[in-house]
Order: structure tokens, then sequence, then C-alpha cells
């Protein structure tokens, strides 16, 4: 097995760039636009922002074709990659690589990266923002065997992302067959029998204003110190803003703690199915713990008095986003809501026999995308034992 520059393998190495913002003109078009936040060891298919062909012509923003593997530059994501699955553009923090598919396999090449990206990261370099740049990336030497093999290695490590990728789509479209029922039901109040019910206030009779801290205790969390490693890398979820983006359930995070970590903790732990929803800075974000865990301090959690009202409150806490960031408001730019506001914030609550209903008629969607959601943790977890495997040539791949 050969080491090569990346910058060897590839036809063309290039950044990006973004249109001024200040014109809404260049926003908004036909053409995906890729940040660096995106990148995220993932396949991209779409873009959270667009721009406009002229945004393309009046910037350095240019576009790059299908399969090229993406490197994020700067700041935080340094040292993450990706793969385009469509045509796009990309801002400047991007190092897109277009590989050369006569002596290399795109997607060998992202799967080597994404192993290496600690590697990557060490290598940025600046002040406060830790940066990459193009030059270092080129330089950066990429363990290279036959190209059948390239092929057979990402072939196998592939598949299993497919199968994260499918369950994934199933996950999300479970999530919104079940939130669009929450709607029906407790936003346009057209729950079974609705026409039966007479409206007063606003509200269907018997409906009633409770605070949230009526349906459980409430647990704010904290961070045992980062110093004391002993508190850390036992088997108790440590769960953080981070680790809630996009997931209902919560069954792995990215720092775990001992049973010193445990004891450590002022607060109790959580037992499985808290909701948790982050207060502080990034607000509003609600996830449920699939085992006992603790939290840090920017997340409040709700240890349900009544476990059938788990899929009802979970949705009740996703709307209340704008609350949490009206009330958590602290005259800086960061949301932060103590635990007091949290406890004292207002919900509507339906009568008990329509709550019943809402969870008769939803646990299986949420028992589904548990299930899923523990497939992908599996899968995940088995795809990163063969990775550094297999690059390694520790396990020998037939091609």
């Amino acid at each position: 097995m050969e080491y090569v520059k990346l910058g060897d393998i590839c036809t063309k190495v290039c950044s990006g760039g973004t249109p001024t913002s200040s014109n809404p003109a260049y926003y908004d078009g036909n053409i995906p636009w890729l940040n660096t936040n995106e990148v995220n060891f993932c396949n991209i298919y779409s873009t959270n922002k667009t721009i406009s062909e002229e945004g393309l012509k009046k910037s350095a923003a240019k576009y790059v074709p299908e399969n090229t593997v993406i490197v994020a530059m700067y700041g935080v994501t340094a040292g993450k990659c990706a793969i385009a699955k469509i045509p796009l553009t990309t801002n400047q923090a991007c190092c897109n690589l277009i590989i050369d598919k006569e002596k290399a396999d795109y997607c060998y090449v992202y799967y080597y990266l994404r192993q290496q990206s600690d590697s990557l990261n060490k290598l940025a370099i600046g002040g406060a923002q830790q940066n990459l740049n193009a030059l270092t990336i080129k330089k950066f030497k990429i363990a290279l065997p036959t190209l059948p093999t390239q092929q057979k290695i990402a072939s196998i490590l592939s598949a299993y992302d497919r199968l994260i990728e499918n369950n994934t789509r199933r996950i999300r479209l479970l999530e919104q067959m079940a939130e669009n029922i929450y709607k029906e039901w407790f936003v346009r109040f057209r729950f079974p029998e609705h026409e039966k019910v007479e409206m007063v206030n606003g509200l269907p009779k018997g409906w009633k204003i409770k605070r949230i801290a009526d349906f459980g205790r409430i647990e704010t969390g904290k961070t045992p110190p980062m110093s004391n490693r002993k508190l850390y890398g036992g088997d108790i979820l440590f769960v953080k803003t981070p680790d809630m983006h996009d997931k209902m359930f919560i069954s792995s995070t990215s720092e775990t703690l001992s049973e010193d970590g445990n004891n450590y903790q002022l607060t109790k732990l959580l037992p499985a199915n808290s909701i948790m929803v982050s207060c502080i800075g990034t607000a509003g974000i609600v996830s449920i713990n699939a085992k006992p865990a603790h939290t840090n301090q920017q997340i409040n959690s709700i240890i349900l008095n009544n476990l059938e009202d788990l899929e009802w409150l979970y949705y009740v806490c996703k709307q209340m986003k704008p609350t949490i960031e009206l009330f958590g408001a602290t005259g800086a730019t960061m949301t932060n809501l103590s635990k007091g506001k949290f406890e004292k914030l207002k919900v509507v609550v339906p009568k008990a026999n329509i709550r019943e209903s809402f969870h008769k008629r939803i646990r299986p969607y949420f028992k589904e995308i548990f299930t899923l959601d523990q497939q992908n943790t599996l899968l995940t977890r088995q795809r990163d034992l063969l990775l550094p495997r297999l690059m390694s040539g520790k396990l020998e791949v037939k091609s």
C-alpha cells in the first residue's frame, strides 16, 4: 500500500464563496449552496440555503459536481467531511476535492478522511478559531491500495450507511406523521368527536391552562469538571445540546459519565423516557432519553408523573421554542431560561381522555422510531469498528 498526497489524486481542488448577504436577490434561488456547518460525515442531498444565478455570478461560489468530497476548513467543524450527492455550490470554508476516478475511488477517499478527521483537525492553525487551508489538505497523505481494493472497502462501508440513511428517512416520515396528528388534534382542535364539544374562550370545553411543572419533576443538569477524567468514560449517558440535534431518542452521547461522575452530580439520574429541553444558547431542542442519563446545565428535563403523557408533552415542548426564546431572553445574545422560569411555563391541557387517546394513537409511531434508532446505533457502531481496521489493512479484503 502506498501513501500519496490528496492533491495528486484530484482533478481539481477548490473552495467556494458567499454572496453578499445584504442583497436578497442573491439568495433563495434554485442553486444549492452548502455551508460548512452542514459538513458532518454524511451524504449531501440538499442544502439549508440556496442562491440565485446572480448570486453565483457575483461571488466566488462555484459549482462542484456530484461525488465531490468536501472537507470543512474552519472552526469547530474543521476536519469533518461529506460527499456531495448532487451538483452544488459551497461557501469559502469548504475545501472541495474532485477525485480523479482513474486514480482513486471518491467513496474510499471520504471514508479514509472520515477516519483521519482528528488528524486533519490537529493540522488547523490560527488564533481563537482554528482553520485548515486548501494547501494543507492537498499535502495530506492518504493510504492508497489498488483501485479494486478501494472500491471493495468503500462498498462494505457504504452498505452500512445506506441502511442508516434508509432508517433515518423512515424515522423522519414517522415523526412528521405523528407531528401532523398532534397539530390536527391540539392546534386546529380537530380531535375525535370535536364537533360535539363546545368552545369556551377559544378552547374546547373542559380544557385547562396549567404549568409545565404540573406534569412532572423538573431537573436541571450540571457538568462535572472536565479536568477530572475519572468522572467520565463510563456507561451513563451525559447529554449535551449537540447530542440532541435531530434526535427524538437519545441512546448514545459524545461523552459518558462513570459511577464517580454519577455520584458527583447534585441532580438525580434521569429515568428513561424523561423529556429533555435545551433552554440555554440553542434553545427549544427537545429529545427523550432512551435510557437513564444526566444532562449538562443547558438542559431542563421533565421526569413525567404519567408516562402516558409522553407523546403529547413531547410535541407540546417542541411547539414551545418561540416561548422559550422569548421568556429566556436576557438582554444579551444568548437565551437563558432558568429552571424556575421553565417550571412556570403555561400549556394548554386537553382533557385526560383525549390525551389518553392520543397516547394510544401515537405510541406505535414512537415505538417504531425507537426501534429504527436502535438499529442505526448498532449499524453505526459496527461501521465505526470496521473503518479503522479496513483502512489500516488489518482486515484484508479480496478485490
